[in-house]
């Protein structure tokens, strides 16, 4: 079975901004961050194909909300 972090892969603009950061790890999990044109965030997390995406552009967004709800459901995993 596939163990440790697999791949990273990281993408600039012109001007040597981040783009696209891709990290694949353990057996089929990925990890992305997309910056789009207007400087908006996405975090994308998944197994293989599928998983859900998340605006990361603001504190208090709906990756945060996400975060809490994940820690409310899952207490024995909380990271501080």
């Amino acid at each position: 079975m596939l163990k440790g972090i697999r791949t990273v892969e990281v993408e600039k603009d012109a001007r040597g901004n981040y783009k696209h950061v891709r990290l694949v790890f353990g057996p089929h999990y990925f990890v992305e961050l997309h910056r789009a044109a207007d400087d908006t965030v996405n975090f994308v997390l998944g197994a293989t194909h599928h998983g859900f995406k998340a605006d990361a552009s603001e504190i208090g967004g709906e990756l945060e909300d996400f975060i809490s709800e994940i820690r409310e459901a899952h207490p024995n995993n909380l990271v501080d």
